[in-house]
C-alpha cells in the first residue's frame, strides 16, 4: 500500500531575489513634478506645468527623495539642477512614463494597433546594406512589430520626416533644420576611390596633396566634406580641385568610371562598390569621415514602438556598420 504521507516531487523554482519583490511605492504625481522640475530648471515653472502650488511642489520632491534616501535636486539661490542620481532617474522616469503613455493611448483607442508600425526612410545604400540585418535583429525580438523602409533620395528623405509622412529617418546628416534634430549613431571614415587606370591606384594610400591636383566628384549632399577639403586648401595655400558634383550614387560611378574624376565614399559604401575597375584608398593627412544618426521631428513624439527601435538602432547600429566594414574589406 502506497504511503499517503510520503514526500511530495520535489518543485524546482528559479533563485529568488528578496530585491526584485520590493514595491517600488514611486507616486507617478511625484515622479511627473520631478521630471518637470528638471526640464524646466526652476520649481515655481514646474509648479505652473503641473497646475499646483510652489509649497505641493516642493513636499513632493521632499517625499521623493525621502522614499529613494536621495538627494535629487542641487537648490541654489539662482538654479535648480540635478544631482547624478537625479539624472539617474529622470532618464529611467522619462522613459517609463512615456512607455505608460503610449500603452494608455493603445487602450483607449480603436485603432492603436497602428501604432505597432513603423516608417523608416533611408538613403538608398543605407537602407540596402544596413538597415535590412538590423529590421531583421529587430524584428526576432519583436514579431509583432511591422516596419516600413523607404528607399529614397536625401531631400526626399528629410521632407518625409519634416511633413510627418515617416517616423524617423537614418542618414549621413549635414544639414541644420529648426524642425529636425540628430540622434548620432556611428561615424565612418571616407576613402579615396579611384578607376583602375589612375595615377593614384597603384598605392595603398595618398596625402590630400596628391589628391587635390585631379577632379573630384562629390555628391551634392556631402556639404560637410565640400567644406573641409576647401578649408584645408585654404589653409595650405593650395588651389581647390575643380568639384563635379552628383546627386545620385549610380551616376557619381558612372562619372568615375568614364575617367571624369575621383570621388570620397565612406568605407563601408566604397568598398562595396570596389569593382574590378575601381581601387580604394586611405587618405593619411587629414581626417575626413561620415556621420550617420537618426533624424527626427523636434516638436512631435514617437510611438512606443518606434522609440524602441531607435534604442535598438543605438544598441547595434555601429556594431553592423562594423561588421559590414570588416565583411566588405574580407
Amino acid at each position: 500500500m502506497r504511503d499517503s504521507q510520503a514526500p511530495a516531487a520535489a518543485v524546482h523554482d528559479a533563485p529568488f531575489d528578496a530585491q526584485d519583490s520590493l514595491p517600488l511605492r514611486l507616486d507617478l504625481t511625484e515622479l511627473e513634478t520631478f521630471i518637470a522640475i528638471v526640464e524646466l530648471g526652476s520649481f515655481s515653472l514646474a509648479a505652473t506645468r503641473m497646475h499646483i502650488s510652489q509649497p505641493s511642489v516642493t513636499a513632493r520632491v521632499q517625499r521623493l527623495e525621502e522614499r529613494l534616501a536621495t538627494q535629487l535636486l542641487r537648490r541654489t539661490t539662482r538654479s535648480v539642477e540635478p544631482t547624478k542620481e537625479g539624472l539617474r532617474l529622470y532618464d529611467a522616469a522619462t522613459q517609463a512614463l512615456q512607455g505608460l503613455r503610449e500603452l494608455v493611448r493603445e487602450f483607449g483607442s480603436p485603432g492603436a494597433r497602428g501604432g505597432r508600425r513603423i516608417v523608416v526612410a533611408a538613403t538608398p545604400m543605407i537602407a540596402a546594406t544596413v538597415l535590412p540585418s538590423l529590421i531583421r535583429g529587430y524584428r526576432n525580438r519583436f514579431p509583432d512589430v511591422r516596419i516600413k523602409l523607404l528607399d529614397m533620395q536625401y531631400r526626399d528623405v528629410i521632407a518625409h520626416i519634416e511633413t510627418s509622412a515617416a517616423d524617423l529617418a537614418i542618414v549621413a546628416f549635414d544639414g541644420d533644420s529648426a524642425k529636425l534634430r540628430f540622434q548620432p549613431l556611428a561615424e565612418e571614415e571616407l576613402l579615396l576611390v579611384v578607376p583602375q587606370g589612375h595615377a593614384l591606384a597603384a598605392q595603398a594610400q595618398a596625402t590630400l596633396e596628391q589628391v587635390v591636383p585631379h577632379p573630384l566628384l562629390i555628391l551634392d549632399r556631402y556639404t560637410t566634406l565640400i567644406t573641409a577639403i576647401k578649408e584645408e586648401c585654404r589653409k595650405r595655400h593650395w588651389q581647390q580641385p575643380p568639384l563635379n558634383e552628383a546627386s545620385n550614387l549610380n551616376t557619381l560611378l558612372g562619372m568615375l568610371d568614364a575617367g571624369n574624376g575621383i570621388t570620397f565614399l565612406p568605407k563601408s559604401m566604397a568598398q562595396i562598390n570596389a569593382k574590378r575597375e575601381r581601387v580604394t584608398l586611405h587618405v593619411t593627412d587629414v581626417r575626413l569621415t561620415r556621420r550617420y544618426g537618426i533624424v527626427l521631428q523636434k516638436k512631435n513624439g514617437l510611438s512606443g514602438a518606434a522609440q524602441s527601435f531607435v534604442r535598438y538602432l543605438h544598441q547595434e547600429y555601429a556594431n553592423t556598420l562594423a561588421a559590414l566594414d570588416t565583411g566588405s574589406s574580407g
